[in-house]
């Protein structure tokens, strides 16, 4: 995460100064939207493949990735239909961009990362996952730089990405008798996509509020898309930043048993919030300096749009502990993606409202307000859930005879 993030930050004043403003909020604009579209790529294994390949057997991990990667290689297949055709409409017809930049960025939807996070190994994750991700990024960067060409950039990232995910699945698969052949059909894909539903459908509608400012931007603000987006970038580092400690958390939470696991549920939720407060005050103060200061004074953030994103990463802090650290384990999974959905129908209409308006700083104040709606709506669940565990537990009083 370290390594993504650095990198991530040194690219942007490189490609900003050999692209040009406008063609880097291009590349924001393709990245957001294969954003969206690799939720349905990634069908909810990122955020529960974890726990699912913890809680197996080390003989049966590999039977799990390899149904997991046939079904996600049929959605992959979809994805990149879908986004090069949503790109070709917010690019103005650029059809190249559209096509080679949803290929590149829905193949690392398709990696193991979340297989290796499950058990626990590092190392696998760093070198045969990572590691080309991060190569590719370097190369497309010294091609952009050399040529000033967005389209370099993309096929040399798509490499990098493309050797990850082989490299995946060769260490993954090898020697461990989980075959592929026989499994390739459509209806063994769509069952081992039957019991995801939750999960995509919380990781979908999220992603629906967090990426639709910028698109919405795009689409009927373009002029503004390199300021949003590199305010939107700072965002998305902070959520990057966070996440160590959401994972942590999600571990910490149920590994005392379920009993304590309450007190420990009280205290990651004032964690959430603190964090949540640190990072969001860290959002809204930075990231005007910081964004002159890596586009080489050619994009001014304003302190208007960052405060809002600000206040949405205190809830998205929030939110993250609250749903994925206990509501997951108390069994609430449904919650959690009823909270996203009621976010989405809150935020979405705001969103494409405002930026209809040309008002870019309330769509910023809308993600606020979306990420506030999922935060309350998923404590209110929690406080309820508690509340009804605990009474359960406390023993019957004894009746007194007379």
């Amino acid at each position: 995460m370290a390594a993504s993030t650095v990198l991530g930050i040194v690219t942007i004043p490189l490609l900003v100064r050999s692209l040009g403003a406008a063609e880097w909020g291009s590349l924001a604009v393709v990245q957001a939207t294969s954003q969206l579209v690799g939720i349905l790529v990634a069908f909810g294994w990122g955020a529960t493949g974890p726990s699912a390949v913890a809680a197996s057997a080390k003989a049966v991990r590999p039977d799990l990735y390899a149904r997991s990667l046939i079904a996600r290689s049929y959605l992959f297949v979809i994805g990149v239909v879908i986004g090069a055709i949503v790109l070709a409409f917010l690019t103005r017809g650029d059809i190249a961009v559209a096509i080679v930049g949803s290929v590149t960025y829905l193949l690392p939807f398709l990696g193991a990362s979340w297989y290796f996070v499950g058990e626990g190994r590092p190392w696998r994750l760093f070198v045969y996952d990572s590691l080309p991700t991060l190569v590719g990024t370097l190369a497309g960067l010294a091609g952009a730089v050399a040529t000033r060409s967005l389209i370099v950039f993309l096929l040399l990232q798509a490499a990098g990405s493309l050797v990850a995910v082989v490299l995946d699945a060769f260490v993954v698969l090898r020697g461990s008798g989980a075959g592929i052949r026989g499994r390739t059909s459509p209806r063994a894909a769509v069952a081992s996509l039957a019991g995801q539903r939750h999960a995509v459908t919380s990781a979908l509608t999220s992603g629906l509020y967090v990426n639709l400012p910028l698109l919405s931007i795009q689409t009927f603000l373009p002029g503004f898309v390199p300021i949003y987006a590199l305010a939107d970038r700072f965002f998305r580092y902070a959520n990057v930043a966070f996440s160590p400690v959401q994972q942590f958390l999600q571990g910490w939470v149920p590994e005392a048993g379920e009993r304590r696991s309450f007190d420990r549920m009280k205290y990651a939720t004032w964690a959430g919030l603190g964090f949540g407060i640190v990072g969001g005050a860290l959002v809204a103060l930075l990231t005007r300096p910081l964004a002159w200061l890596l586009s080489g004074g050619e994009i001014e953030v304003p302190f208007a749009l960052s405060i809002p994103l600000g206040v949405a990463f205190v809830f998205v802090a929030s939110s993250a502990v609250i749903g994925y650290a206990c509501l997951v384990p108390v069994g609430r999974a449904r919650s959690l993606a009823a909270s996203t959905v009621v976010g989405a129908l809150v935020g979405a209409p705001l969103i494409i409202v405002f930026a209809v308006l040309h008002l870019p700083v309330l769509v910023a104040w809308s993600v606020a307000v979306s990420e506030a709606v999922v935060a309350s709506y998923q404590y209110s669940v929690l406080r309820r859930e508690l509340s009804r565990r605990m009474n359960l537990a406390e023993p019957a009083p004894e009746a007194s005879g007379d």
